[in-house]
Parts: C-alpha cells; structure tokens; sequence
C-alpha cells in the first residue's frame, strides 16, 4: 500500500484516522501525532517503547493508516517537517492575548484543514449539490446552527433545500427522498447518532450522502457518497467530541457556498436578486 497525501498532510491523515484505530495502534498513533518531528530520527523500536507497544505495533499501525511501512512514514514526516514554518510561543496574559492567539492558531491551521481535501470530491460535491432536486440539511448539537445557515444561503441560490431540527423530522425528511436528492450531514466527530442514522437512511432511498466531518473514518464518512473532511490542526476526537470550534466547517461551507454560486450562473443570481429586493423590503431607515 502507497500513500499519496499532500504536503501538510501526514499528520492531519493520522488524526483523521486515529478514531478507528485499535488500542495498541492508536498507543502508537498518538506518539506520531504528539512527536512528529522525533519520529524522523527514531527507530520503530524506540517508538514503540515510547508507545508501551511491540515493534510489531508499530507497524501495523503504520498499515493501518494506509503507509507502506515506518520508513515511509519518516520520509514522509520528514518533507512536512521541513516545510513547516517555526511557530512563535505565545502566552496567554488576559483576555486580549486569548483572543489574538485564537486568531494566530486559526492562521497556523489552514493548511491542516485542507490537507484532506480533493479536488474531485469537492467538485462531486458542488455538482451534486448543484444537480439536486431537493436537498436536505441536516446537523445535530454543536452543527446544529451550521446545518440552519447553510440551508439559507442555498435556498437564497435558489436550491430546493430544508433543514429539519428535530431529530424524528430529521429521519422522516430523508426518507422521503429519491435518487434525485442530496442528504447534507454536517457532523465533526461523524459519530452523532441522530446525525449518521439520516445518512444511513438518506443512503438507503437512494440519495446522494455529502457530508461535512472532521474524521476520515468516522460511521458518518463510511456512510457518505463524498465525504469532506476538515479539521483544526491539533484537533483530537475527544476535543472534537466537547469544545472544539465549528471554524473549518465554516470556511469549508462558505467556499461551497461561493462554488455552487459559480455553478449555478444566472439561476443564482435570479435568486439572489430576489433574496436581496425582500430584504431591502424589511430594512428600517
């Protein structure tokens, strides 16, 4: 097995897969992501006494991840390492420096975040979107609000589009759908239950499942047609699970946003048109 990944992109791969992994494995998984600039200069031997593992851990682990082996996983390692830019340490001293190291952090990021990212999924992606005849979005606890904003923007572009909140209307509206229709499942850890249910029910009818997660191997990506996959760059599944920031699914969403804006040519900027004359209608002076 072969891996082809971006620059940028080894670490953002194992921490999308990690999830999966079994326990020894992700022992092994978590060394990688915690030293990877170390692992150049380490033996698997040593990697997996860091591990508490067997060298056989090790690489199986690396198997399982998609690499050929440990070795490919150093070179690989390597290149990122020496692509990436020195980071200056902050502290945080009040509210301020809170604040303005969230932003530095988001900047540090964009690369992991596209680092998943396909050319062609995300062209599927705009094409099935764009192609629907109705779409149904849906996203539960913290995607909850992102699955309500991106059902606006697509129906002020014209598209056939809900957003259902209420997880029983959720099942009901993907069920109702046909081979003509796209699910939209917006879910970071891609393990929300109400979340992967509608994928796994949308899939059924015959619709096309895009979803939004921040794992590669999540139940929600294995039950998707196109899975995008973002994420922050030190993001972890219990973190994810918790507190972290919906900041790539947003920037993700709003550059899908603008594609399907491309896509659809003048039936966009009909809608849009239409869109703005309500709301200039609604405007005090």
């Amino acid at each position: 097995m072969s891996m082809d990944l971006a620059p940028g992109g080894v670490v953002p791969h194992i921490r999308s897969i990690i999830p999966s992994l079994l326990p020894a494995e992700r022992a092994v998984a978590e060394v990688f992501l915690e030293r990877p600039a170390d692992i150049v200069e380490m033996s698997s031997q040593q990697v997996a006494d860091a591990a508490g593992a067997s060298r056989a851990s090790v690489v199986r682990t690396c198997q399982s991840l998609g690499f050929g082996g440990y070795q490919q996983l150093r070179v690989l390692l390597a290149r990122d390492a020496a692509r990436a830019l020195p980071t200056q340490e902050r502290s945080a001293d009040g509210p301020f420096a809170i604040v303005t190291e969230t932003f530095a952090h988001v900047g540090e990021s964009i690369a992991a975040m596209t680092a998943l990212l396909t050319a062609e999924d995300v062209t599927r992606a705009v094409s099935t979107l764009a192609g629907a005849e109705s779409i149904v979005v849906i996203g539960n606890g913290l995607s909850a609000a992102l699955a309500a904003d991106t059902d606006a923007r697509m129906r002020s572009l014209g598209l056939r589009s809900h957003a259902p909140t209420d997880s029983i209307a959720q099942q009901v509206a993907v069920r109702l759908l046909t081979d003509r229709d796209v699910a939209l499942i917006i879910s970071g850890s891609g393990a929300t239950s109400a979340s992967t249910k509608a994928a796994q029910a949308a899939g059924e009818r015959g619709a096309t499942v895009v979803s939004v997660t921040s794992f590669a191997r999540s139940t929600l990506a294995a039950a998707s047609d196109i899975a995008l996959v973002v994420g922050m760059r030190d993001l972890s599944f219990q973190r994810e699970l918790a507190v972290t920031s919906r900041i790539p699914h947003v920037i993700l969403l709003e550059g899908l946003m603008a594609a399907l804006t491309d896509a659809l040519g003048d039936r966009a900027s009909a809608a849009m048109a239409a869109t703005l004359e309500v709301i200039s209608g609604n405007l005090g002076e």
